[in-house]
């Protein structure tokens, strides 16, 4: 039975423990409502793919919780760092070349600073594994912005669920690649395209 619980101290501190067991847990975002579990764990990764019914072709973005952490995962370029000082943390989403991706053989990772309080709050409590987060809905149907939305639609798959209110971008990440100087936008999201003009970067 799955279990809803207040996105509060005693919330993330029951969340953290049932990630670290490789359970996946529900989290608020500052986009959308996300499925948490480590980005590390094997057992996780394929229980986000069953829950969601996601194609195993479709690659999972990791989470970490300061924008520091990011330099152990990716190669973080003169440009990328610039994207990363202006838009993290934040609804932004950065490709770049991966130092060893801890879930896939891919040559790049997705990589995400999300500004929302649990992520201080976790680290506080010692917890600053990065996770996978995507959104936390049957893959192909829209994304949920409240917990009761999450628990309609995969409440019976998973064991907890934190309700921090709505989500107050209610869309998911902007999601941008870049190698080198280079840069392209890959996914429009919540960050306006017309903020990357400055970085010169592919609209398309």
């Amino acid at each position: 039975m799955t279990e809803m619980m207040k996105a509060d101290m005693a919330g993330f501190r029951k969340a953290a423990a049932l990630l670290q067991a490789g359970e996946l847990v529900a989290l608020p975002t500052d986009t959308v409502y996300g499925l948490a579990g480590l980005a590390n764990s094997k057992q996780a990764i394929a229980k986000i793919y069953d829950v969601k019914s996601r194609p195993q072709e479709k690659a999972l973005s990791v989470v970490i919780f300061a924008p520091e952490l990011a330099k152990h995962l990716v190669k973080i370029s003169p440009l990328a760092q610039r994207m990363m000082d202006a838009f993290w943390p934040g609804a932004l989403t950065l490709v770049l070349p991966a130092h060893a991706n801890i879930h896939t053989n891919a040559p790049t990772l997705a990589v995400r600073c999300p500004d929302i309080d649990w992520t201080r709050a976790f680290l506080e409590i010692g917890f600053e594994e990065p996770l996978v987060l995507p959104s936390a809905n049957i893959s192909g149907l829209p994304a949920p912005s409240t917990a009761q939305q999450v628990a309609a639609g995969i409440g019976d798959k998973i064991p907890l669920i934190l309700d921090g209110g709505t989500c107050k971008a209610g869309q998911a990440s902007t999601i941008i690649s870049v190698d080198g100087d280079q840069a392209k936008l890959l996914r429009r999201g919540a960050i306006s395209p017309e903020r990357f003009a400055v970085f010169d970067m592919d609209l398309l």
